[in-house]
């Protein structure tokens, strides 16, 4: 599976609502000319485009990579990037030392609720 670049990702159905008179797809700038990064719409981003939640889903991280595109939403009061899928990495595996050190954490915040 070869990925296309966010640049050149365009959404036909999106070019044909914007080519129709009267009507303007809020947030779809493929070229990212308006926002800085190539954005897209809640939902319509390229299916090789993902945020950080749904990489991790899949047991990937972005792996150093910038953003490649963005999604706004809420009038443009929300946003997340996307990651190239193709350039991610898989998730890092903690230490048995990072996995103990993390429960001693939890046990003494445990303890600090607790005694408020």
């Amino acid at each position: 599976m070869h990925s296309i670049p966010a640049s050149g990702a365009r959404i036909p159905q999106l070019e044909r609502l914007n080519a129709t008179p009267g009507t303007r797809v809020v947030f779809y700038d493929p070229t990212g000319s308006q926002y800085g990064l190539p954005t897209y719409p809640w939902k319509w981003a390229p299916k090789n485009l993902k945020t950080r939640r749904q990489l991790a889903a899949l047991g990937l991280r972005p792996g150093g990579q910038a953003p490649v595109a963005q999604i706004l939403w809420r009038k443009g009061g929300r946003f997340a990037y996307l990651y190239d899928i193709a350039h991610a990495l898989p998730k890092r595996k903690p230490s048995r030392k990072q996995l103990d050190t993390l429960d001693k954490a939890q046990r003494v915040r445990r303890m600090k609720r607790s005694a408020s």
